[in-house]
C-alpha cells in the first residue's frame, strides 16, 4: 500500500518497485544489477502515459518523505529514464538528488559496503549530470530554479556542482537569441561562484554574447536591462549586465529609453532608488553615438521644478551630472548652470534653507570647467528669468524687448567661438516650445562662420529630439545663405525690429530679414515649411503622450490627433495674417475640417435602447480606424484637383507594464480589401517614441508585402514598420499635399462621402 497523497506507480512497474522497497541495504548493491535489467525491459515496452505516471511518482518520492536505502538506490540509478523533461522542471531538482545521494551513501557505509558506495557515487554523479543537462537543454531559463544555491565552479567548459556533477555549457546553449535565457541565468550565478572560476565564467558569457546577432538580441536584452533599472534591488545587476553585453553601451535606443524613464520617474515622483539606478545606467552610455550625460540632463530640461513635490531627486540627478561632467563641454556647463538656477529659484520659493549655499557651491565647482564663466552665468540667469514668461499665465515680452534681448546675447556670446558653440546647443536644447522661435532667431544671429554652421549640422545627431527638429528648421535658411551669401554678423538691423517666428511661422518676417524660399505651386517654399512645422509639432506632442493614452479607444486617439491638427492650422492662419505686411495677401487660403461619420459604440455595436433585429449582422470591420483625407485645390482657376487617400489607423499595445508588443495587430485580409478599393491606401501606426516622436505612415501595399514576407496573417512587425515608415508630417505635407498622392476617381470620392460602409473620419483640406 502506498501512503495516501503520493502518486501511484503504473501497474506494469509496481511489482518491481515493491520488490525494491523490501531489499535491505546490505543486499541493495548486489541486487541493483537485476533491477536495472528489469527496469530496462519495462522502459522498452512502456507507453508514454505509463512513463509520465512513473515520472510523477518518482519525483514525489525523491522530493520528500523517509525512504529505504534500496528504494533510494533504485530511484537514483533509474532517474535518467524516469525524470525526462516532458513538463516544467521541478524546483530544487539538483539539491534533492544530491541530498538523496548522500543518504544512500551514508546507509551503504554503515552497512559495510564501502566499495559499492564508491561505485554508486560514480554512477549516480553521471546520471544526475545527464538529468540536469537534459532539463537545461529544454528549459535553459530554469537553471537557477534547478540548482538553487548549490555551490558551483567553472573550468572553462562545464559547470561543476559540488565538484562532481557537471553540465557542459556548449551542449545546453542554443543558437542565436535562444541562448540569452541561459546566459542571463549564468550571469546570476557570478556573485556566488568562487573566485577561481568567476573570471572564466564571465569571459565565457561575454564571448557567447558576442556571437548573438545584435538585431535579434537587442530587444530582449533591453527588456531585461530596464526591468533591472526600474527595480529598487536591480542596481547590482546592471553593471554585470552591461559588462556581459558591452554592445548595449553604444545602443542609442537604450540611452534614449533610459532618459525617458528618468524623466517620467521624476515627473510622477517615483522611488528614489529607481532614479539612482537610471542615473548610474546613463553614466555608462559614454561612447559615440550615445551620450548618457546629455540623456540625464535631458530628463531635467523639460521638467517642471515648481510642481515637483520633492526636489531631492532633482538634486540627485544634478549632482550625478556634476560628477560625470567632461572637460571641453561648455554647452553642458551652461545647461547645468541654467538648471541649477531654476532649482535655486524653486527652492527659494519653498523656503529651503540651503538654497543659497548650494547655488554658491555649484558655481565654485563649475567655474574651472569653462572659460568666460561670468557670461555663461549671466545667460543662465537671463533665460531662467525670461522663458517662464512665455508659458501659460506669464506676461509675454514685447517684440522690441525681445529684439533688444537678442542683440545683447549676440554681443556678449558672439565674441568667441567657444561661447557661440555653448550658446547654440543651449538655445536649441533648453528653450521651451513656447520660446522656440526666439531661440532659433538667436541661433541665427550667433552663426557667423563655417565652423558654426558645421556645429549646427552636427546637432542633427543630438540625443534630444527637440534639438533635431529645430536643426531641421534652421537648415533651410542656413543652406539658402550658402557659400555665395554672407552669414549674418548679428541681429538684423532695420527701423522695425524683426517679427517673431512664433510657434507656427518660422521664417516669414515683416522686414524680410530672413529671405523667403523658392517658388512652388503653393507659391512659397516657406509656406510648406510652415505647414510641415505645424503638423510635426502636433504629431510630436501626440506621440510623446501616447504611453499615457494608449489604453483609450483608437477612435478617440484619432479624434484627438485630428482635432489637434485642426486647431494648430487655425492658429497658423491667424499667425500668417498677423505677420504679413499691411495690405499683403496671403499666399494661399487654408481650410481644414474634420468630420466624424460614425459615432462611438460599445463592443457589441448597439446602444442601450437598441432593439434586437432579425437582419443579418454587418460584415466585421477591420481593426483600428479608417480615415479619408480629401484634398481640394483651386489656385486661380489654373491648378485644380480633388483627391482622396484612405488611411487605416492601428495602435500599438502593451503586453505588460512598459513592455510593448513586437507587432501591430492588422490582418492581411483587411489590407487586401483596402487595396482592392484603391491604390491610394496607407496605414498609420500609432506607437510610443521609438526613439523619435513620430507617427509612422506606410503605404498599404508595402505593409501587405511585409506581412507576406513574414508569413503573418494577423500582424505587422514593429521593427519592419519603423525601418520603412515616414512621419505623418512628411506624408501629409510632402506627399499628400505636395505630390497629390491620392485617388481622383469618382467612385473613390463617393466612398469617402458615403454614409454607410464609409470611413470613420473624413478630413477635408482645402487650398485656394
Amino acid at each position: 500500500m502506498q501512503p495516501s497523497g503520493e502518486a501511484g506507480w503504473p501497474e506494469s512497474l509496481r511489482p518491481l518497485y515493491e520488490g525494491v522497497t523490501g531489499t535491505p541495504a546490505t543486499e541493495a548493491v548486489a541486487a541493483s544489477a537485476q533491477w536495472r535489467e528489469s527496469f530496462a525491459q519495462w522502459v522498452r515496452g512502456a507507453s508514454l502515459e505509463e512513463r509520465t505516471l512513473a515520472q510523477v511518482a518518482a519525483w514525489t518520492r525523491l522530493d520528500s518523505g523517509a525512504r529505504a536505502p534500496g528504494e533510494l538506490l533504485f530511484l537514483l540509478s533509474s532517474c535518467g529514464e524516469l525524470l525526462w523533461p516532458y513538463a516544467a522542471p521541478p524546483v530544487g531538482l539538483l539539491q534533492r538528488l544530491l541530498w538523496r545521494q548522500e543518504s544512500v551513501l551514508g546507509a551503504l557505509q554503515e552497512a559495510g559496503e564501502s566499495e559499492g558506495a564508491e561505485r554508486v557515487l560514480r554512477e549516480t554523479d553521471a546520471i544526475v549530470s545527464t538529468v540536469l543537462t537534459r532539463y537545461l537543454k529544454r528549459h535553459p531559463e530554469s537553471l537557477l530554479a534547478l540548482v538553487g544555491d548549490t555551490a558551483c565552479t567553472f573550468d572553462g567548459r562545464a559547470l561543476r556542482f559540488q565538484g562532481t556533477v557537471e553540465v557542459d555549457l556548449k551542449q545546453v546553449l542554443g543558437p542565436g537569441a535562444k541562448s540569452i535565457g541561459l546566459l542571463e541565468q549564468l550571469r546570476a550565478l557570478l556573485p556566488t561562484t568562487p573566485e577561481e572560476g568567476r573570471d572564466r565564467l564571465a569571459d565565457f558569457i561575454r564571448s557567447r554574447a558576442a556571437r548573438i546577432p545584435w538585431r535579434e538580441a537587442s530587444e530582449v536584452l533591453a527588456e531585461r536591462l530596464f526591468s533591472l533599472a526600474t527595480s529598487p534591488e536591480g542596481r547590482s545587476g546592471m553593471s554585470g549586465f552591461l559588462a556581459c553585453y558591452p554592445s548595449g553601451r553604444r545602443e542609442p535606443d537604450w540611452c534614449a529609453r533610459a532618459g525617458m524613464l528618468l524623466s517620467r520617474t521624476l515627473e510622477v515622483g517615483g522611488p528614489p532608488t529607481v532614479v539612482e539606478n537610471l542615473c548610474e545606467l546613463l553614466a555608462r552610455f559614454d561612447a559615440p553615438p550615445v551620450d548618457g550625460l546629455r540623456g540625464a540632463l535631458g530628463a531635467l530640461v523639460g521638467g517642471d521644478f515648481e510642481s515637483s513635490s520633492d526636489l531631492g531627486p532633482v538634486r540627485f540627478v544634478l549632482d550625478h551630472c556634476h560628477a560625470t561632467l567632461r572637460k571641453g563641454e561648455p554647452g553642458l556647463v551652461l545647461a547645468l548652470l541654467w538648471l541649477e538656477e531654476r532649482l535655486f529659484r524653486a527652492a527659494v520659493r519653498r523656503g529651503l534653507a540651503d538654497a543659497f549655499e548650494r547655488r554658491s557651491r555649484v558655481r565654485v565647482k563649475l567655474k574651472p570647467w569653462a572659460p568666460e564663466f561670468d557670461n555663461l552665468c549671466w545667460l543662465a540667469e537671463e533665460c531662467a528669468e525670461l522663458w517662464p514668461r512665455f508659458g501659460a499665465g506669464g506676461v509675454r515680452p514685447g517684440m522690441d524687448e525681445l529684439a533688444a534681448w537678442r542683440q545683447e546675447i549676440a554681443a556678449r556670446m558672439g565674441r568667441k567661438p567657444v561661447l557661440r558653440k555653448a550658446a547654440i546647443e543651449f538655445f536649441l536644447w533648453c528653450a521651451p516650445e513656447a520660446a522656440s522661435s526666439e531661440a532659433e532667431l538667436t541661433v541665427l544671429a550667433l552663426v557667423r562662420t563655417e565652423t558654426d554652421r558645421r556645429q549646427v549640422r552636427k546637432l542633427k545627431e543630438h540625443p534630444s529630439s527637440r534639438v533635431r527638429f529645430r536643426v531641421r528648421t534652421l537648415q533651410t535658411w542656413l543652406q539658402g545663405t550658402g557659400k555665395g551669401g554672407a552669414a549674418p554678423s548679428g541681429e538684423p538691423s532695420g527701423s522695425v525690429g524683426p517679427s517673431s517666428l512664433t510657434e507656427a511661422l518660422r521664417h516669414l518676417h515683416v522686414t524680410r530679414a530672413v529671405p523667403l524660399g523658392g517658388r512652388t505651386w503653393l507659391r512659397d517654399r516657406d509656406l510648406e515649411e510652415l505647414l510641415f512645422g505645424a503638423v510635426a509639432r502636433v504629431e510630436s506632442d501626440f506621440v510623446t503622450r501616447y504611453p499615457e493614452r494608449f489604453r483609450e479607444d483608437t477612435a478617440e486617439l484619432v479624434a484627438g490627433l485630428l482635432e489637434g491638427l485642426r486647431a494648430e492650422l487655425e492658429r497658423v492662419k491667424a499667425d500668417l495674417s498677423t505677420l504679413l505686411a499691411q495690405g499683403q495677401a496671403a499666399p494661399l487660403e487654408l481650410g481644414f475640417t474634420v468630420r466624424r461619420t460614425r459615432p462611438a459604440v460599445d463592443d457589441l455595436g448597439v446602444g442601450e435602447d437598441a432593439v434586437p433585429s432579425q437582419e443579418a449582422p454587418p460584415a466585421p470591420r477591420p481593426p483600428g480606424v479608417e480615415v479619408a483625407f480629401v484634398l481640394k485645390v483651386n489656385v486661380d482657376g489654373f491648378i485644380r484637383t480633388e483627391r482622396v487617400a484612405f488611411v487605416q489607423v492601428v495602435k500599438l499595445e502593451q503586453r505588460g507594464e512598459g513592455q510593448w508588443l513586437p507587432t501591430f495587430r492588422l490582418g492581411r485580409e483587411h489590407l487586401d480589401a483596402l487595396l482592392l478599393r484603391t491604390d491610394a491606401a496607407f496605414c498609420l501606426f500609432l506607437a510610443p517614441p521609438f526613439p523619435r516622436a513620430e507617427c509612422w505612415m506606410v503605404p498599404a501595399r508595402l505593409v501587405r508585402g511585409m506581412t507576406e514576407t513574414q508569413r503573418s496573417l494577423s500582424g505587422v512587425p514593429r521593427e519592419g514598420v519603423q525601418r520603412v515608415a515616414r512621419s505623418l508630417a512628411q506624408w501629409l505635407v510632402g506627399e499628400f499635399m505636395g505630390l497629390w498622392a491620392g485617388d481622383e476617381r469618382p467612385e473613390a470620392l463617393a466612398r469617402a462621402r458615403a454614409e454607410q460602409e464609409g470611413p470613420d473620419f473624413v478630413v477635408e483640406w482645402v487650398l485656394r
